[in-house]
């Protein structure tokens, strides 16, 4: 295959791709910014995740879709790729800019997600409230039952952005070859599906017996004739 046809090939890919990462990126930097509350973005997310897309069946293909089960699986990964999009865009503000600082919880607030989920509010060592909200306590493990939650005047030492684009974050959480990792392992996966999807159908080979004349048909006839003959005499 040439080098053109393989471009011709992989063009819907390509703009599969472009949505899809778009979306994305747009839909993390949103979780990662202190505009939008953490627990408040699952709805908005969800939107942009379902207009991804009818984007790309409805604006970038034929109809029906070349390879809808492929399309759908590159659009499953994207949202993957929203996760860590928020993580690359909130480590590389923090790890800019960042300044570690040891906080006090001024305010706890009970998320709006099933189960229990705490955000603290925080002030800076001369009282300063400190844009955004801490989504985890140190100690604490994802699914984990029984994990240390923090009160009004704990200490607790984090990571904030000066500006308050991003919001504070533990120091584990601010790990820059992890984030990077992680974008370019799924940004890698979301590709090659994208890419997949974007392959044109193979042509079905349909191979069509030549029709019987009225000559073929005679001459088969004459043959049974003869052939029975033989078998009377």
């Amino acid at each position: 295959m040439s080098i053109r046809e393989l471009r011709l090939v992989n063009r819907l890919g390509a703009e599969y791709l472009a949505v899809l990462t778009v979306v994305s990126a747009l839909g993390g930097v949103l979780g990662a910014t202190t505009w939008l509350r953490a627990d408040m973005l699952a709805v908005p997310g969800t939107i942009l995740w379902c207009l991804a897309l009818m984007a790309a069946v409805l604006a970038l293909t034929p109809t029906p879709p070349p390879r809808m089960g492929m399309l759908s699986l590159a659009w499953l990964l994207s949202g993957l790729l929203m996760f860590a999009s928020t993580t690359g865009f909130y480590t590389a503000v923090l790890e800019t800019r960042g300044e570690r600082v040891e906080a006090t919880v001024t305010h706890v607030r009970d998320g709006t997600e099933k189960g229990r989920h705490l955000y603290y509010a925080l002030a800076d060592p001369e009282g300063t409230r400190i844009p955004g909200e801490l989504d985890a306590w140190p100690g604490a493990e994802i699914g984990a039952s029984n994990n240390p939650e923090g009160e009004v005047g704990a200490r607790v030492t984090v990571i904030r952005d000066p500006e308050g684009l991003v919001d504070p974050r533990l120091p584990d959480d601010v790990d820059g070859p992890d984030a990077v990792f992680s974008c370019l392992l799924v940004f890698t996966m979301t590709a090659v599906a994208c890419m997949l999807a974007g392959r044109p159908l193979k042509p079905r080979v349909v191979v069509r017996r030549p029709r019987e004349t009225s000559e073929t048909g005679r001459s088969r006839a004459r043959r049974r004739r003869r052939k029975r003959r033989l078998r009377r005499s």
